[in-house]
């Protein structure tokens, strides 16, 4: 592959591994370090262009006096494409990043560390790690529109749970997770990646004012018209929604449950507080939940520890689910609608299981 090639489809894929992910965590987390916007802008050809890129990432403290951390986020500039995780650490202002590309990888040795960037270097090399080219880099810092893609919403403009919102209103869900710390991270910055690549614009991943007011006025005109209304006891530690538009009767329910159906009763949403399982309790309700069954088929799950996300067919009904067990509470959303409706029902499947946020503080006492 040539470079021209591998810089153009630079870190298409998303780096899913333990280092990534701890560093995407930082991301958008402008209150526990110092905010890191520049542009990057090779001096000589690699291949025959000139690598170009936006860092957006976060610098904060590391365990030595002299030492800090650099965890963000970096995409190529127009023509190039590509957008991905970025990492790295820094002796005073002298940082040393790294970024995995769809075929190979990038180092970055940079003065950036303090107030002001300075010279840097860049490197490119395939997936053996044999070098295939570098140059000295140009740095500066963003101010106002960056070229070819637009303005840099504020550092700390949205975190990651409305991000994660707003994207799945606008077809873009990200992957399961009931991570509630807020930073915006790799999931969130991967399906602002696909949304913007279908709406025809630079697939950078990197959070743009505009883009955002449009994905907010779009989620609020969408949760208009579905009747959007919110639920849950916030102080015992969850939260939900449902589209009272499409499932207006609400229907008697035991203790801990609420239940709403359409008008002819064959779509129904329940959602339910109980008891915490044990750690037996809830292996076994996996289990079950993923055993094979007669009658039961395209079935699809996601466990990431004491949450769930799953969904199944099964007696002409399309089921939608989600479990969190917490050691306050179990608590289980489940929505079901007939196939022959799927048109009607099928988009709020995933906007009503990711609705159903719980925390360690889920009835507390």
């Amino acid at each position: 592959m040539t470079v021209s090639r591998l810089w153009s489809l630079a870190l298409c894929a998303m780096l899913v591994s333990a280092a990534p992910l701890a560093a995407a965590q930082a991301l958008g987390d402008a209150e526990s370090g110092r905010v890191l916007r520049v542009v990057a802008e090779a001096v000589n050809p690699i291949g025959g262009m000139n690598p170009r890129f936006v860092i957006d990432a976060v610098i904060t403290p590391g365990d030595g006096p002299f030492h800090s951390t650099v965890a963000g986020w970096f995409a190529a500039l127009p023509p190039g494409e590509g957008a991905d995780t970025i990492e790295g650490t820094c002796v005073e202002n002298q940082c040393a990043l790294s970024g995995s590309l769809s075929s190979g990888k990038m180092a970055l040795a940079a003065d950036i560390g303090g107030a002001s960037p300075g010279a840097g270097r860049l490197i490119l090399s395939d997936d053996e790690g044999k070098k295939i080219g570098e140059s000295p880099m140009q740095l500066s810092i963003v101010k106002g529109p960056v070229p070819g893609l637009g303005e840099l919403a504020p550092p700390g403009a949205v975190n990651g749970v409305e991000l994660s919102d707003i994207l799945m209103w606008n077809g873009a869900a990200t992957g399961f997770s009931n991570d509630g710390d807020g930073a915006v991270g790799w999931l969130q910055r991967q399906a602002l990646s696909e949304w913007q690549a279908g709406k025809s614009r630079p697939a950078s991943g990197l959070i743009l004012k505009e883009e955002l007011a449009t994905l907010r006025k779009e989620t609020d005109k969408r949760k208009k018209a579905a009747g959007w209304a919110a639920m849950g006891e916030p102080a015992l530690g969850w939260t939900a929604g449902y589209p009272a538009a499409l499932l207006p009767r609400a229907s008697a329910a035991p203790a801990g449950e609420k239940r709403f159906t359409s008008v002819d009763g064959q779509a129904a949403l329940v959602v339910a507080i109980g008891p915490p399982l044990s750690d037996e309790a809830w292996d076994a309700f996996i289990e079950k939940q993923t055993t094979d069954r007669p009658g039961v088929s395209n079935r699809s799950y996601t466990r990431v520890n004491d949450d769930m996300e799953i969904t199944w067919e099964e007696n002409g009904k399309v089921i939608a689910a989600a479990y969190h067990n917490r050691k306050h509470g179990f608590a289980k959303l489940e929505f079901t609608h007939p196939q022959s409706a799927s048109a009607r029902y099928s988009a709020f499947a995933t906007i009503l299981t990711r609705s159903l946020r719980v925390t360690d503080e889920l009835h507390p006492g």
